[in-house]
């Protein structure tokens, strides 16, 4: 005999499998261990296996430290252009040459002024033969122009050696008008006994030290009857102020990069020594929920 089952339903059925947390949720005791910040992460009370991170990684100095080392770098870059093209505007100074700036006026012989732009001359230095450290009698006055006497006169032949020139032979330094601290450049063999037409003026308003006339001519002699020559300062400097001043504006931007790089780079610096002291990292925790 033949057991029916009732029409439409199989002999037999396959079971499904259903949890305790998949029909009440979790057990008191794990709810009670649920944090606002699992439920944060995406944790669902019911649901199967799951993990949940809670915590993060605070602040801390490492960015304001990568900050200050690049900006530290920065301006020790800058001070190192700075130091250099300022470097080498003195090295360019001190090896300016004078040959070709000078010439042969004899025992008496004419210079002139020229000062188109009206912002003054550098003038010229006037050479004798000699050696400008030899003062063998030690009385201050350099022995090739020991008892020699120069002048200048313009050309109306008046006499213009206290407006237009500072002669002078003193191995002084101090002395006032003493041209022993005149810088030399390659000039050997020679004394530098007079400076003529200097009328450059000090920047703050002041004129320079002669007082020469745009295209005035004057006449410079001595009473020893000893070859003179002549430098034109201002040819020969002139090429060189133009190149300074780019190079000084260089020199400038360089010193002023590096100070701006430094005081940010030393403000990131305290910023991550606060975070160091204050920011300490946060640490991560991993839950696996069943």
């Amino acid at each position: 005999m033949t057991n029916n089952t009732d029409d439409g339903e199989p002999s037999s059925s396959k079971a499904t499998t259903v949890s305790q947390s998949d029909v009440m949720g979790p057990s008191p005791v794990l709810q009670q261990q649920i944090t606002p910040e699992m439920v944060a992460q995406g944790y669902q009370p019911g649901m199967g296996a799951q993990t949940v991170v809670v915590g993060g990684q605070g602040k801390g100095p490492k960015v304001p430290m990568i900050v200050a080392a690049v900006l530290v770098a920065i301006g020790l870059i800058g001070f190192v252009v700075g130091a250099v093209v300022g470097a080498s505007i003195e090295e360019t100074f001190n090896n300016l040459s004078t040959v070709d700036y000078t010439s042969t006026i004899g025992i008496s012989g004419e210079v002139s002024h020229t000062d188109a732009d009206g912002l003054g001359e550098e003038g010229y230095y006037l050479l004798i033969p000699g050696d400008p450290k030899a003062d063998e009698n030690k009385d201050g006055i350099i022995d090739a122009c020991e008892g020699v006497n120069f002048s200048i006169t313009d050309g109306d032949g008046d006499d213009a050696t206290e407006r237009a020139a500072r002669f002078s032979c003193s191995t002084s330094r101090t002395d006032e008008n003493s041209n022993a601290d005149e810088p030399y450049w390659d000039i050997k063999d020679a004394i530098v006994v007079g400076r003529i037409c200097y009328t450059i003026n000090d920047g703050e308003g002041n004129l320079g030290e002669h007082r020469c006339a745009e295209g005035e001519v004057f006449t410079v002699s001595n009473d020893a009857n000893i070859t003179m020559s002549a430098v034109d300062l201002d040819a020969m400097l002139g090429p060189f102020v133009e190149d300074a001043i780019g190079a000084g504006v260089l020199s400038a931007v360089g010193f002023g990069s590096g100070c701006c790089s430094m005081c940010g780079g030393l403000i990131a610096l305290i910023v991550g020594l606060t975070r160091l002291g204050g920011g300490k990292a946060q640490q991560q925790v991993q839950f696996q929920i069943h």
